[in-house]
């Protein structure tokens, strides 16, 4: 099995070191780069002892699959590069920043009978199955609501702002827990202080069953230092995940009803810690070997973009959006 990595920046590199594990491991046979920054691939290819090319075009004769994590608005061309020519295909989160794209790269992947994976990689988190393990299971009983927030303090992205690099996780992670490809509704609210894309962030999702998400996502708030957490709220039981904490879960065994509001215990628990992007690697690389599909298939990864286009409409015209 021989993989390519295309993009070696900020992301790329960490599949890099991630694959070159897996290399060592047995679980791939060969292992590339390939970055139009040649100075950056050379010194990556030399740590690793790996080859590199500057060119996508001198990849697509020599590898099985490639794992895209270049630049968002790179990412369609790429991936309807490499599926045209039969390549199976990782792509980077958002799998492109238009839906008819998304659509677009469906269409090739299935006529060329080619994987095409999404990088949603809270799907692969330890904590986050746990809970959707216990919510499949009962232990919540309903649940009345998630929350996610996702901020720091940081000079704003110059490409997207927070809704396609922070709230497209959320969503997700929402639609996962739930077992639902998309919300009944959703809507959203966005600023822009000092920079031309949006910093600040709200989006709310309405479910089947009556479940909503709430998640709040900005680059501009100093108050708490980096915040990564998820919280979900059930009649029966609630849990906190800390994203900066990855081996551990916070329960809280509460009941909410009309007849009563009690909170009897809280308690943390220790959980066994898989690194997400391996294991997402992983299922890349067992879909590529069964032909199966990943857990992060091309159908989430259109998805959750549609929702992200809701959420700019919502914010747009203010009001809620039916998806």
């Amino acid at each position: 099995m021989k993989l390519a990595v295309v993009g070696t920046g900020y992301w790329g590199k960490n599949h890099v070191r991630a694959l070159k594990e897996l290399l060592d491991e047995g679980k791939i046979s060969h292992l590339s780069i390939c970055d139009t920054d040649e100075k950056r691939a050379d010194e990556i290819a030399q740590h690793y002892g790996i080859p590199y090319c500057t060119s996508s075009h001198e990849l697509s004769d020599d590898v099985d699959g490639v794992v895209i994590a270049t630049p968002s608005d790179t990412h369609h061309a790429l991936a309807k590069e490499f599926l045209a020519a039969g390549k199976d295909v990782l792509v980077e989160k958002p799998m492109t920043l238009h839906s008819r794209r998304a659509e677009e790269l469906i269409q090739i992947a299935e006529k060329n009978e080619c994987i095409l994976m999404v990088g949603h990689i809270f799907r692969y988190h330890s904590a986050v199955n746990e809970i959707k393990r216990r919510i499949t299971r009962g232990d919540f009983g309903s649940i009345y609501y998630m929350m996610s927030n996702r901020f720091s303090l940081r000079y704003p992205r110059k490409d997207m702002g927070v809704l396609f690099a922070l709230g497209i996780h959320e969503v997700d992670v929402f639609c996962y827990l739930m077992d639902q490809p998309y919300p009944e509704e959703l809507f959203a609210t966005v600023s822009n202080y000092i920079g031309k894309t949006e910093e600040t962030a709200q989006i709310i999702t309405y479910f089947k069953g009556g479940a909503t998400g709430y998640a709040f996502e900005s680059w501009l708030t100093p108050v708490y230092g980096k915040r990564r957490e998820l919280v979900v709220v059930g009649s029966r039981m609630s849990a906190r995940i800390d994203y900066l904490k990855p081996n551990e879960i916070t329960f809280f065994d509460a009941t909410i009803s009309p007849e009563t509001v009690c909170q009897e215990d809280s308690y943390v628990i220790p959980i066994e810690y898989r690194e997400p992007l391996k294991e997402e690697l992983l299922d890349f690389i067992t879909c590529m070997k069964t032909r199966k599909q990943p857990v992060a298939n091309m159908h989430i990864g259109k998805a959750a973009v549609e929702m992200i286009e809701k959420a700019m409409e919502s914010a747009k015209e203010g009001r809620k959006i039916r998806l």
